[in-house]
């Protein structure tokens, strides 16, 4: 498998994409950021963050939300 080198754009696009994927499915859910964050065992602040598509987040947090929005983030390869 060869695993090309990303750019800087291509990787902020990805992050663009699962910030967008969790808020719509937060709010289609119809939770607010300060009810998710609590139910998901995140801060207000981490949610933030993650839906504005911080690219510096702990991963296992990350997971932890999308969990919680019955998601999970699987590589191409493995779906």
């Amino acid at each position: 498998m060869d695993v090309g080198r990303r750019s800087n754009a291509e990787i902020e696009r990805e992050l663009g994409a699962v910030a967008y994927f969790i808020r719509k499915r937060r709010k289609d859910r119809g939770f607010t950021q300060e009810q998710l964050a609590k139910s998901s065992g995140v801060g207000l602040a981490f949610l933030k963050r993650l839906e504005s598509g911080d690219e510096n987040l702990h991963l296992a947090k990350v997971l932890q939300v999308l969990r919680h929005l019955n998601a999970d983030l699987i590589p191409k390869e493995y779906q």
